[in-house]
């Protein structure tokens, strides 16, 4: 199991058991740092196609999304990698869960993905593994969560709003490097 699947884990079964008595959902911070480490591939490309499905146990919906990849920036996709995202509406049924990231076709995204034990990939660290990419080429942060008193400084290493800005290709070699650093410690 990754580190950042470790740490929602039980975050993630208290807010599937709360689910029909809350509406949030608590996510810890990661560092860049975290994002590249947890995740098997990042990527950037283009949302082609959506879909629902229920899982295996026919008990959850999620949401699958297909990406035209365009760049790879950690791991060997192929042309297209799918992912999901747990929740939907299939059936007449509608899954919400709190905090859920959300695609569009059509999306230019740059994003962290990580396997689940279920065998799907999906964003690493929720909405803090997604970043669009405007028509400049420029990365917009998706997630700026607030950093209150309690959770201050309890991340170390470069903060992931840190991203928001820079280009496609600032971002493909800050991950390489971090991949190089990342070896370079084993």
């Amino acid at each position: 199991m990754n580190a950042v699947f470790r740490r929602l884990a039980p975050i993630l079964g208290v807010a599937t058991l709360c689910l029909p008595f809350a509406s949030a959902t608590l996510i810890p911070r990661v560092s860049f740092e975290e994002l590249v480490d947890s995740s098997d591939l990042v990527v950037s490309g283009q949302i082609t196609r959506t879909w629902a499905a229920w899982d295996t146990t026919h008990r959850h919906i999620w949401t699958h999304y297909e990406l035209s990849v365009t760049s790879a920036q950690k791991g060997a996709p192929g042309r297209n990698v799918e992912f999901a995202e747990p929740g939907g509406s299939l059936d007449g049924v509608v899954m919400n869960v709190a905090g859920g990231v959300t695609y569009a076709v059509g999306d230019h995204v740059a994003v962290f993905l990580e396997r689940m034990p279920n065998g799907y990939l999906r964003t690493t660290g929720w909405s803090q593994g997604k970043y669009r990419v405007d028509s400049a080429g420029h990365l917009r942060a998706e997630s700026l969560l607030r950093q209150d008193a309690a959770t201050a400084g309890t991340v170390t290493g470069a903060s992931v709003r840190s991203l928001d800005g820079v280009t496609v290709d600032e971002f493909s070699q800050r991950v390489r490097q971090r991949i190089s650093q990342q070896r370079r410690a084993q």
